[in-house]
């Protein structure tokens, strides 16, 4: 589970996610990023629901696939996305319950523009095209101003509202804050924030994989 928080005109992608991984308990499991720039395709790829999934399917889309583009790409990923959604499952033992989105943000090879598609799982991965403007996942208000300067209190909101959840319901979102800006010629990634207790949970984490926990 975590916050994606996106912005997308013609010309330019937005892509804010934070990095808090957990297990079935709800605690702490990893520090993780949740999105991935595939240069060659000026592609950005990153997912909810299901820890892991997306950056699996970035690795397959980067090392398995040869592309023209994004929308090249979007021609074959409903498909693809199921063979490796049902594997993935399997080689995990996981729930019929868990769900995954996954979403693509990239340059049109055919018109030069910025697009983007959403994929569920509960949809069967059937490509939905997403309009121009600002999205967040989980909810939360969608807030006028500076993106960079307004990210970090929505996805506060996001994160004090899931905490006000029963756990079995409640989406995790915690670490830090990283931001991927894409453009036709670049892509910037740089970290705009973190939580209070990301110190914390960095700690819990080490120690856990150290078998001191």
């Amino acid at each position: 589970m975590s916050s994606l928080i996106f912005y997308t005109d013609e010309t330019q992608v937005v892509v804010a996610t934070d990095t808090l991984a957990v297990d079935a308990n709800g605690e702490p499991f990893m520090l993780t990023s949740k999105s991935t720039h595939i240069p060659h395709l000026n592609l950005v790829i990153a997912g909810t629901g299901c820890g892991g999934f997306s950056n699996e399917w970035a690795m397959h889309v980067n090392n398995r696939m040869v592309l023209g583009g994004i929308m090249n790409l979007d021609h074959h990923t409903q498909n693809s996305l199921l063979e490796l959604w049902n594997k993935y499952k399997g080689n995990f033992a996981l729930s019929e319950k868990m769900t995954t989105t996954v979403y693509h943000f990239g340059i049109s090879e055919e018109t030069k523009k910025i697009v983007s598609f959403a994929y569920r799982s509960t949809n069967e991965f059937r490509s939905e095209a997403i309009q121009y403007g600002t999205a967040v996942k989980p909810e939360c208000k969608i807030l006028e101003g500076n993106l960079i300067e307004i990210i970090p209190l929505m996805m506060q909101e996001q994160r004090e509202f899931q905490e006000s959840q029963p756990k079995e319901n409640r989406i995790y979102i915690g670490g830090e804050i990283n931001v991927m800006h894409l453009t036709e010629n670049t892509c910037n990634t740089f970290k705009i924030g973190e939580f209070p207790d990301f110190r914390q949970h960095q700690q819990f984490v080490l120690l856990r994989h150290s078998g001191k926990y």
